[in-house]
């Protein structure tokens, strides 16, 4: 308390403006000061009857005191009865990264500081594993829109990507630049080009997502991914009768329980709470 009064006061430099602010005394707040001076051994306040000053000590004091009591009130928020604590382990798929998830996620730290939050980034199919392995709680990804695991938190389409003159003659074969084997948007391509009856090879292959998006700049091919990333500097949209329409995709919040039982649950809940902010727009 007796800092709290020297913050008081060298906020204001008044004695009574520093009293009314905390609703004790003028007197409390000089015996408080005093006090705090004599456990320091040194002067804070320079005072006389016309003005107060804070003394070298005192102005070094202020922001000593203001770090102090910001470490005290994390402290206490800690250990607060029903301030949820422990470690979300998260797996995030990248094309999420580019979405105002990040953004969101720091709203939920700020508001949860003693959550503990790590992170994996991966293609949903490897992210699914270490859910079902109990390797991470909250897998935050993609599903095929007829699925229904998870948690949905909005529905995409998908659009092929990749510049227009790569896009071979009637019945040659379309250059592929895609995820490794169990990527969702891969599957989806591939069986939307079956069904066209459009040949078709794999020219790239990558699990990382700027490896594919690089590749298909340089001309390796086209690429199917979500319709937020037609704002992708360099990427454009290729359209063409040859290419057929691909299904759309959920993104999705998933734990490996059915009900609410661990921190993760809040993090749910915070997505949902903010599906207008957490759903894509275009990027410049």
């Amino acid at each position: 308390m007796h800092l709290r009064s020297f913050l008081a006061v060298a906020e204001t430099l008044h004695f009574t403006s520093a009293a009314q602010t905390l609703g004790v005394s003028q007197s409390t707040i000089s015996q408080h000061v005093s006090r705090l001076e004599e456990q320091l051994g040194t002067r804070l306040l320079a005072r006389s009857t016309k003005a107060v000053k804070l003394t070298d000590d005192g102005a070094a004091l202020v922001s000593l005191g203001q770090r102090l009591l910001q470490v005290e009130s994390s402290l206490f928020a800690y250990f607060r009865e029903g301030v949820p604590r422990g470690t979300i382990r998260l797996g995030v798929t990248e094309d999420l990264l580019l979405t105002r998830f990040p953004e969101i996620l720091g709203t939920f730290r700020a508001a949860h500081p003693s959550l503990q939050i790590t992170m994996t980034v991966g293609l949903s199919a490897s992210l699914t594993r270490l859910l079902e392995n109990d390797e991470i709680d909250l897998l935050c990804g993609m599903r095929r829109s007829s699925e229904t695991h998870g948690q949905k938190l909005w529905t995409e389409g998908l659009n092929w990507f990749g510049p227009k003159e790569i896009l071979p003659e009637k019945d040659a074969s379309l250059p592929l630049v895609t995820f490794p084997e169990g990527s969702v948007t891969r599957r989806l391509a591939i069986e939307a080009l079956n069904r066209a009856g459009q040949p078709w090879h794999i020219a790239f292959t990558s699990s990382n997502l700027s490896a594919i998006l690089a590749a298909v700049r340089a001309g390796y091919g086209v690429t199917a991914q979500p319709n937020f990333l037609s704002g992708t500097d360099g990427l454009s949209v290729c359209q063409s009768d040859s290419l057929p329409i691909i299904p759309d995709v959920d993104f999705i919040a998933a734990t490996r329980h059915q009900t609410a039982q661990g921190p993760e649950d809040l993090l749910i809940q915070t997505l949902c709470d903010h599906i207008s902010r957490l759903r894509p727009i275009p990027l410049s």
